[in-house]
Formats: structure tokens, sequence, C-alpha cells
């Protein structure tokens, strides 16, 4: 019996599909759309951005090394919005209705794609 309790629990689970790992490749900016390897396109409604990906402000605190003089508050701009052409990591939430765009596809996996490894 707790057998196919087992069982049952995991049919459920893969049936759910709670997270998939996805690629897919910006076409356009504005309005953002990502061209999943599916060949599904997606609009800006259907994705929830991460912060590796968009414009947004860091703060931070510097000094020089060995110094006893106070620290100095610095802000800065990361401009990392998506471009064109980009090839990016989406991860689609449970029901494959939204997908988190993570990040964009490093340049190694990019040229493993390309050589066919």
């Amino acid at each position: 019996m707790l057998e196919a309790l087992k069982l049952l629990a995991y049919d459920v689970l893969q049936q759910e599909n709670l997270a998939d790992i996805c690629y897919g490749t910006v076409t356009k900016t504005e309005p953002l759309k990502i061209m999943l390897e599916q060949k599904l396109e997606l609009t800006e409604n259907f994705l929830i951005l991460s912060r590796n990906v968009t414009r947004h402000y860091e703060s931070f605190l510097m000094r020089e090394k060995g110094s006893n003089d106070p620290w100095q508050a610095y802000e800065i701009i990361a401009q990392q919005e998506l471009q064109k052409g980009e090839r990016v990591i989406l991860m689609k939430m449970t029901g494959g209705q939204r997908y988190v765009v993570l990040d964009r596809v490093g340049e190694e996996m990019e040229e493993e794609n390309e050589t066919g490894s």
C-alpha cells in the first residue's frame, strides 16, 4: 500500500512539471519578446525578469585598502537590459503560464551549441 502511494505521489509531481529550465533568444526589446527553442514566442505578459537582465541601481561602500579613512558611499547604475539576439536561460513556473528570465547564456554554452558538443 505504501509503495502504491509513493508511486501515485511521484506520478502527480511528474505531471505537475514544477519547474523546467529552457533557453530562448530575445527577438524584440520594446516590447520585450523572447522566442523559446520550442518555437513559442513569449511576450512581456508571460515574463518575470530577474535583476540580472534589468537596469537597476547598486549601492556600495569603499575605502582605500589599509586606510583608516571613513568608508565612502557610491551608487552605480547597472544597465543590464536584454538586447535583441541575446540568448537567455528561463525557468518555466508551475502551470507553464509564466517564465522567469534568470540570466543570459554564458559564452561557453553558446560555443558548445555552435559546435554541436
